[in-house]
């Protein structure tokens, strides 16, 4: 940790999504409060964030500070949320106008950090971190129609990734698209999301608390990577003739948004055919920690039906929901796509498939096999150690070490 700076660090985070307050805005707060610490409070951190189609952050409830480290166990005292009125995005050329006014903004910083999903904004700080959720693809794969056009987006291109210092991406699977996308692979560095503190995952598995619960967690939304509630709810409803005695739980939020709304009802719809589907909206944090440590079985399912070499940005490109079901022992039975490979073991702590029958036959031996279940959580739980909080500061220490963030 680095000694008593003569002045505050300033960063600041593009995240205008923040008040989703899924997984990566989790994984975005650890980062600051990583860098709380590792600055010695000698700091000063901004969120950015500007209305869009989702989120007006004007609004009186939008989400504050407080509300991060309620949701996600966090103590932020030297983070705030820096608000900007933008103009709604009309057309390309609007879009190229608000990217070139975030950008400028970037230029009062020492660090600024990209957390934007998809992102081609240019970093103008000091120094300039892309938090990799799934990379952009590039310009000139875009501008095709003349040579100028292909010109022009090599140039964008060269600008875009010389802007960076280090592209710190979620995962192997979001670190072989950015290098394929972009190469520059010297610069490309992997860094697993965090997902709990050490101590709170001490005997966290307690095998007597397990009722024939199977649980899924995520947002209800229909663009970007889907979680699939509503073709996961089907499975569950086509076949109550092997899941009947147990309960299928959905978590998560939704946006105030008219295609989310409806496709939540859509997943209501489909849950009202049985009584044993229960949907959790906008679950608390601790609603949330009480199910996972009930649930014998965690099902997931971004990805489902999507060839993931065309359309690589709609798998799940990590999995921070998965990490905290096995360290419940809640037993991962997860689609065989993206990330998941690296969290889940085929037979080792879970389970993967490719289709529908692929989920159900292999959910249906673990419900048949109890001692299968209990060795499968017994050795997901052990495995969840590996994406704790604490590697994840090891990790992110020795990137700012090394690149003199």
């Amino acid at each position: 940790m680095r000694g008593k700076m003569a002045a505050k660090k300033k960063i600041l985070i593009l995240n205008p999504y923040v008040a989703t307050m899924g997984g990566g805005e989790k994984h975005m707060g650890y980062l600051c409060q990583f860098m709380e610490e590792y600055y010695n409070n000698e700091v000063e951190i901004d969120i950015l964030v500007h209305s869009n189609e989702v989120f007006d952050v004007f609004a009186p409830d939008f989400v504050t500070v407080e509300d991060l480290n309620r949701q996600f166990n966090m103590n932020l005292k030297h983070t705030r949320i820096r608000k900007i009125d933008l103009p709604r995005v009309d057309g390309y050329r609007q879009y190229l106008i608000d990217k070139r006014i975030i950008e400028n903004i970037t230029k009062e910083y020492d660090v600024f950090i990209n957390f934007m999903f998809l992102s081609r904004h240019i970093g103008k700080a000091k120094k300039n971190i892309y938090e990799v959720m799934f990379p952009p693809v590039q310009y000139h794969w875009e501008y095709t129609k003349t040579i100028f056009h292909k010109l022009a987006g090599a140039y964008l291109d060269w600008r875009y990734i010389r802007s960076y210092d280090v592209m710190i991406s979620n995962s192997q699977f979001t670190n072989r698209w950015q290098t394929e996308y972009w190469g520059r692979a010297e610069k490309n560095v992997v860094v697993y999301p965090p997902v709990f503190s050490e101590k709170e995952i001490e005997n966290r598995y307690v095998e007597s608390k397990k009722k024939n619960i199977i649980i899924s967690v995520g947002r209800f939304f229909v663009a970007a990577h889907s979680k699939k509630q509503l073709e996961m709810v089907q499975f569950f409803v086509a076949h109550q003739d092997i899941f009947g005695d147990y309960e299928y739980h959905l978590c998560g939020a939704v946006a105030d948004n008219p295609d989310d709304r409806a496709y939540l009802q859509q997943v209501r719809d489909e849950a009202a055919k049985v009584n044993n589907v229960v949907i959790h909206e906008a679950c608390s944090y601790e609603t949330l920690m009480d199910l996972y440590s009930q649930a014998k079985i965690f099902w997931h399912g971004t990805g489902y039906m999507v060839d993931e070499e065309k359309e690589p940005q709609k798998m799940e490109h990590f999995g921070i929901t998965t990490v905290e079901a096995m360290s419940y022992g809640a037993v991962p039975v997860v689609i065989n796509k993206g990330g998941q490979r690296e969290t889940v073991e085929e037979g080792v702590n879970g389970f993967r498939w490719d289709n529908e029958e692929e989920c159900v036959t292999k959910t249906k031996m673990l419900i048949e096999d109890d001692s299968l279940r209990q060795r499968l959580a017994k050795k997901s739980a052990e495995l969840a150690k590996n994406y704790s909080i604490e590697k994840f500061y090891e990790a992110n220490r020795r990137i700012f070490d090394a690149y003199k963030i």
